[in-house]
């Protein structure tokens, strides 16, 4: 900047200058971007997209949705900040190579928290957490075991296969046992993102075992290149790993086990606002056509749960509405 650091110190208090963080964002196609506007729209409560009344159109609860998605989780992070007093030493951690740090990828599937009239959780919309992992027995001998003893590998290698798998052993069974029994015989949608190595949504074996026991379960998908519209990638995975590696875990056993309990100690109060930020993403991405640049809006969520006043649902001005359906109109 050609000043001195004393200088940009006084200005920044000044307020004349401000920081930010730049985020490295998926480049988006204009088809991406028609997608990411219909998806937005197809939010919205169809008896709110009128002006009668003067009420802006408001977006839907997502009550009857699940988001999944996947992520990788380190056994320990490249460098860990920790506090220590003066008579403690820095643990020390070495490894070979950093691409030598072990790791497992899991899957994960979150709903939308349930509460009664009285403002009591009675479902908390943690559908569950599984680590892409296998038991083999081991094919040498060495200092730590013997040979053919079984131990615990994560799965490098997640295909379609692997993923039908999981959605059908472990997905949907837990879908249908956490439901909420007063939405039983209601439709259930459950997104996921465009990797290649997911199922398609007319798979004969999803499709049969969605059905068993009368349940009507169905794949969606959300759109490409859209991280902002997962709660998963808007802030719960984020939230997870922080709690996660508070509990440093040591061997392979040791990260499945601090996954599910960092996932059983996240409080459902947080996870129904990243819901909220869902809705307010989806407001942000009509009002820019799609566009993928823009701030996450701060709704001072905390502050107003504390007073009871956390919206269920956003509403949007009609008009930006009526500008995102003629771009959808003119392209």
């Amino acid at each position: 900047m050609n000043v001195s650091t004393s200088t940009v110190w006084r200005r920044l208090k000044m307020k004349e200058i401000r920081r930010i963080t730049s985020e490295l964002k998926p480049a988006l196609t204009a088809a991406n971007e028609r997608a990411r506007v219909e998806y937005a729209l197809k939010h919205l409560q169809p008896c709110s997209l009128t002006s009668l009344g003067g009420i802006n159109p408001t977006f839907r609860v997502d009550m009857d949705v699940v988001h999944i998605d996947e992520k990788w989780f380190y056994r320990t992070r490249k460098t860990q900040n920790m506090y220590l007093s003066h008579r403690e030493n820095a643990p020390r951690q070495e490894c070979k190579h950093k691409n030598h740090i072990q790791k497992i990828m899991f899957l994960s599937a979150m709903a939308k928290p349930r509460y009664d009239a009285q403002g009591n959780c009675v479902f908390d919309g943690k559908i569950g957490v599984w680590a892409y992992t296998e038991w083999v027995q081991a094919k040498k001998k060495s200092q730590n075991r013997l040979r053919g003893t079984w131990e615990l590998k994560p799965c490098h290698t997640v295909d379609r296969e692997k993923s039908r798998e999981y959605l059908v052993k472990y997905v949907l069974p837990a879908i249908k046992e956490k439901w909420p029994e007063s939405d039983r015989w209601n439709t259930i949608y459950v997104q996921q993102d465009n990797a290649r190595t997911h199922i398609k949504p007319d798979g004969p074996l999803f499709l049969q075992e969605a059905a068993r026991g009368g349940w009507d379960i169905r794949m969606i998908y959300q759109p490409p290149n859209s991280p902002d519209t997962n709660i998963l990638d808007l802030g719960l995975f984020a939230s997870i790993e922080a709690m996660f590696h508070k509990k440093m875990p040591k061997t392979l056993a040791d990260i499945v086990q601090k996954v599910n309990q960092s996932l059983a100690e996240y409080p459902h109060q947080k996870l129904n606002r990243i819901w909220l930020s869902h809705q307010a993403c989806m407001r942000e991405i009509i009002k820019h056509k799609g566009s993928i640049h823009y701030a996450v809006p701060h709704l001072k969520k905390k502050a107003l749960a504390r007073q009871g006043l956390l919206p269920v649902r956003l509403t949007i001005d009609l008009e930006y509405v009526e500008q995102a359906i003629e771009f959808l109109n003119s392209t």
